[in-house]
C-alpha cells in the first residue's frame, strides 16, 4: 500500500499531499472527486485549499478518500497539532454546551460556576433594561446570552422581543476586547415587525432607538440604503424584510465584517426551507455574525426538517455535528414520528443544548373567557343559506373529498361560510373577497380555486336575489356586533378587534357601524404597512377615543403584532378552519404584559343551523390537540392537518341529515 505524506501549509491554506500528483491522477475516479475539493498541482505536489472553518473537515475528507482508494497516509508534525487543537475545541464546545443545557433547563447547582455567571449577568440587566423581565423571560435571557448563537421557540406573547433586548443590552456592555462583545443588532423579519421592534426598545431602554429600516419604504433608495450599511457609525438598530437580504447580501456580509453585530432572523420560520433563496441569503451573511437568533413560535410546522435551516444560521460550520441528522433523515424522521421513539429522543437531546422553548402554560397570564353568540338568520338570508346548502349536499354526498384534488369543494364550502355570514358576498368573485396580503412571501398554489364560477351564482334569477340582498336586509351577525359595542363601549369605553375572514365584509361592515355611532379602522392586505402602523399605535393607546374598534384579517394580522395594550374584547365574525391562524388570532390580544386582573374576552358568532355550527364543533376538537402540541419542547404541528377539510364536509352532510330528517 502507497503512503502518502500530508502536510499543512497554514501560511497559504493548503494541505500539501507530497511527491503522489503523477499517481493520484491517473486514477480517473479519485482525480474527479479531488477536483470537487479544489485541488492543484505542480507536476510533484497536490495542494488542496482550506478555509480556518473547513480545515479539519476537508483534511477528513482527504483521508477518507485516500483511504478509499488503497493509499495510507502520513500526517506531518504540524498536522497533527493542528488535530489537537481542533479536538481540544471539540472538548470545549461540549463543555460549553453541557452548560447551556444546564441553564436551559434551570439546572445550576451541577455547574457552582454558573450561579456567579448568573448574579454577574443580573447585575448587568439591572443596569442595562429598564424593563423588568419575569423569571421564565431573564432565564431565556441568560441563555441567549450565554450561548450568543440560540434558538428561541417561546409562543406567541411571551416577550420574546424584550429577551432578546435583554441579551443585546448584556453582550453590549462586555470590555471591547471581549470577542462575545456586539454593539449592533440587525434584525430581519417581516414587515409588521418593525415598529414592534422599535417601539419595545424604547419600553426596553427608555430611549428611542436609532434605527434604520432597508425594506418597507419606497423612498429609501438603494444608494442610501449602502450609505447606512458602510458609514462608519451605522444606526445600532438596522431592520430589512426576509427578502431583501437577497438583493443586499455582499453589502450586509461587508456591514458585519467592520460592525460587531448580533443578527436576528424574526419569525424565522420564513427560510426554513433549504432550496429558498431567503433561507440561503440569511445563513450567508450568519457566517459574519458575532451573535445569531432565531425566534419563532412555531419551529416545526411540517416537520423535524424545518429545524435544519434554522441551526444552519445559528451554527453554520458545525450544525451538521450537532442535529446529527441530514435533511433527508429529518424529512424521514418526520414521517415516522413517535414521540417516545429513540431517534426522536436522541434528536432532542442533541439540539437542546441550542433552543429555549416558553409555553403557553409558563405565562400564568390573566383569565379569558369565551362566548358562543348564536343568532337566527333573518328571512331571506335564511332562503339563500338553505337553498345554495341543499344544492352543494348533493354534489358531496356524490364526492365527499376536499382534499386540494378537489378544488370545487373548497370554493363550496367558503360560498357556504359566505352565505352564512353576508350573502352580499356571493355576489362577488371569490378572488375579491378573500386573502388580499401583499406581505405573504409565497403564493399559496391551492388558491387557484379562487377563480372558480359558481354554477349557482351564474343562475341570473339566484343571482338578482343575491346581488339586491342589502336593500331589504342587515346581517344578523352585523346587528350582533352593533349590540356587544353598544353594550360595553358607551358604558366601559372599552375596546374591540373584530376579525372576519372575508375582505368585503370587512368593509361593509365598517360601513354599517359608521352610520351607527362606532367609527373603526381596517387592518385588511390592502392597507399598506405605513398605515397600519399608526392605527396600531392609536389602537393601542388607552387614551386615544378617536376610534374604539378595527376590524381585521387573521391572514394581514398574523405576526408580530400586540394589541393588548389597548384593547382586551375580540369578536369573531367567522372563523376560519385553520386551527393555527385562529389561536394565534387570540393571542393578538392575551399575551405577556397584561395586568393579573384584567380579563379578556372572545365572542363567537354563529349563525344557528349553518355551516358556523360545523366549524364550531370540528374546531375545538383540533384546538384541543394543539394546545397539547403547543406544550411540547418541539411542537410538530403537521401532526393536525390544517389544510383538510374533509371532515367539515361529512360534518355538514351529518348535520343537514339531523336538521332535515
Amino acid at each position: 500500500m502507497t503512503d502518502i505524506a500530508i502536510k499543512v501549509d497554514l501560511d497559504n491554506s493548503n494541505f500539501i499531499l507530497l511527491d503522489c500528483a503523477d499517481q493520484l491522477t491517473k486514477n480517473k475516479r479519485l482525480a474527479v472527486t479531488l477536483r470537487r475539493l479544489g485541488f492543484e498541482t505542480d507536476g510533484t505536489d497536490i495542494l488542496i485549499p482550506f478555509n480556518e472553518k473547513t480545515k479539519i473537515s476537508t483534511l477528513d475528507e482527504i483521508q477518507r478518500l485516500l483511504s478509499k482508494f488503497g493509499f495510507s497516509r502520513t500526517l506531518s508534525e504540524e498536522t497533527i497539532e493542528e488535530v489537537k487543537s481542533f479536538e481540544r475545541e471539540e472538548s470545549l464546545f461540549k463543555e460549553f454546551s453541557e452548560k447551556a443545557l444546564n441553564i436551559r433547563n434551570n439546572k445550576f447547582d451541577s455547574q457552582p460556576e454558573l450561579v456567579d455567571d448568573f448574579l454577574e449577568f443580573q447585575d448587568a440587566i439591572d443596569k442595562g433594561l429598564q424593563r423588568t423581565l419575569y423569571p421564565l423571560q431573564e432565564l431565556a435571557t441568560f441563555h441567549m446570552a450565554f450561548s450568543q448563537n440560540s434558538c428561541n421557540f417561546a409562543v406567541p406573547g411571551a416577550g420574546k422581543t424584550s429577551i432578546v433586548y435583554g441579551a443585546f443590552a448584556y453582550l453590549k456592555q462586555l470590555p471591547e476586547d471581549d470577542p462575545r462583545r456586539v454593539d449592533k443588532l440587525l434584525v430581519v423579519g417581516p414587515l409588521s415587525s418593525f415598529a414592534p421592534w422599535e417601539i419595545e426598545y424604547f419600553e426596553c431602554f427608555g430611549v428611542k432607538p436609532v434605527s434604520q429600516r432597508l425594506s418597507g419604504d419606497a423612498t429609501i433608495s438603494r444608494e442610501r440604503k449602502e450609505q447606512h450599511l458602510y458609514s462608519g457609525n451605522p444606526a445600532e438598530l438596522t431592520l430589512i424584510f426576509h427578502g431583501g437580504v437577497v438583493g443586499l447580501q455582499k453589502e450586509i456580509v461587508d456591514f458585519l465584517e467592520t460592525n460587531k453585530t448580533m443578527v436576528v432572523v424574526d419569525e424565522a420560520h420564513r427560510i426554513k426551507n433549504p432550496d429558498g433563496v431567503w433561507g440561503r441569503s440569511s445563513i450567508e451573511i450568519a457566517k459574519e455574525a458575532i451573535a445569531r437568533v432565531v425566534l419563532t413560535g412555531t419551529p416545526v410546522p411540517n416537520g423535524y426538517e424545518d429545524l435544519f435551516n434554522l441551526f444552519q444560521f445559528i451554527y453554520p460550520h458545525k450544525y451538521k455535528s450537532i442535529l446529527g441528522f441530514n435533511y433527508a433523515s429529518l424529512a424521514e424522521l418526520t414521517k415516522s414520528d413517535s414521540t417516545g421513539s429513540s431517534r426522536v429522543a436522541r434528536f432532542r437531546d442533541n439540539v437542546s443544548p441550542f433552543f429555549i422553548r416558553i409555553k403557553k402554560k409558563d405565562l400564568n397570564l390573566p383569565p379569558k373567557f369565551d362566548s358562543l353568540i348564536e343568532v337566527d338568520m333573518n328571512s331571506r338570508q335564511r332562503e339563500i343559506y338553505d337553498f345554495i346548502e341543499s344544492t352543494y349536499i348533493k354534489s358531496f354526498r356524490h364526492n365527499s373529498s376536499a382534499t386540494v384534488k378537489d378544488i370545487l369543494n373548497k370554493a363550496k364550502l367558503i360560498r357556504l361560510r359566505q352565505a352564512a355570514t353576508n350573502p352580499s358576498l356571493l355576489a362577488k368573485p371569490l378572488k375579491d373577497a378573500l386573502y388580499n396580503n401583499p406581505e405573504l412571501g409565497e403564493v399559496d398554489p391551492n388558491t387557484r380555486f379562487l377563480n372558480y364560477s359558481d354554477e349557482l351564482i351564474d343562475d341570473s334569477e339566484f343571482f338578482h336575489h343575491i346581488s339586491h340582498y342589502s336593500e331589504h336586509e342587515t346581517p344578523q351577525k352585523f346587528v350582533e356586533v352593533k349590540k356587544l359595542l353598544e353594550a360595553n363601549i358607551s358604558c366601559k369605553k372599552d375596546k374591540f378587534i373584530i376579525w372576519t375572514i372575508f375582505i368585503q365584509n370587512a368593509k361593509s361592515l365598517q360601513s354599517y357601524l359608521g352610520n351607527n355611532s362606532f367609527p373603526s379602522k381596517l387592518l385588511i392586505g390592502e392597507v399598506a404597512q405605513e398605515d397600519r402602523e399608526p392605527i396600531i399605535a392609536k389602537f393601542n393607546n388607552p387614551e386615544n377615543s378617536d376610534f374604539q374598534v378595527v376590524i381585521a384579517n387573521p391572514f394581514a394580522v398574523s405576526e408580530s403584532i400586540s394589541l393588548h395594550k389597548g384593547c382586551h374584547n375580540a369578536i369573531y365574525l367567522e372563523r376560519d378552519y385553520n386551527c393555527a391562524n385562529f389561536l394565534q388570532s387570540k393571542d393578538r390580544i392575551h399575551r405577556v404584559g397584561l395586568s393579573p386582573d384584567q380579563d379578556t374576552n372572545y365572542y363567537y358568532i354563529v349563525a344557528r343551523d349553518s355551516i358556523d355550527a360545523v366549524i364550531e364543533k370540528r374546531l375545538q376538537l383540533k384546538i384541543e390537540r394543539m394546545e397539547a402540541i403547543i406544550d411540547e419542547d418541539i411542537p410538530l404541528f403537521s401532526r393536525i392537518n390544517d389544510v383538510d377539510e374533509t371532515d367539515i364536509i361529512k360534518g355538514l352532510i351529518e348535520d343537514y341529515a339531523r336538521r332535515t330528517l
